[in-house]
């Protein structure tokens, strides 16, 4: 029995509020046995444009910068 836990930013969205572009951030973590996933819990946050994101995933930095011109 060989018990994992992981945890990614699985959903990534850039949407419009009152002060212009926001990317919103998913993270799933999820508890897999045997390459089967047993439990997985959510969390989201919010990247506003003055926000740091350098310790944010590849993905996510890489779609950030995209949006807010790094």
């Amino acid at each position: 029995m060989s018990l994992t836990k992981e945890t990614v930013a699985d959903k990534i969205e850039v949407v419009t509020a009152e002060n212009g572009p926001v990317v919103q951030v998913r993270t799933a973590t999820r508890i897999v046995e045997n390459g089967e996933v047993i439990s997985s819990s959510y969390h989201r946050h919010v990247i506003n444009s003055g926000d740091d994101w350098s310790s944010e995933p590849t993905n996510v930095q890489t779609i950030c910068n995209a949006v807010f011109g790094a």
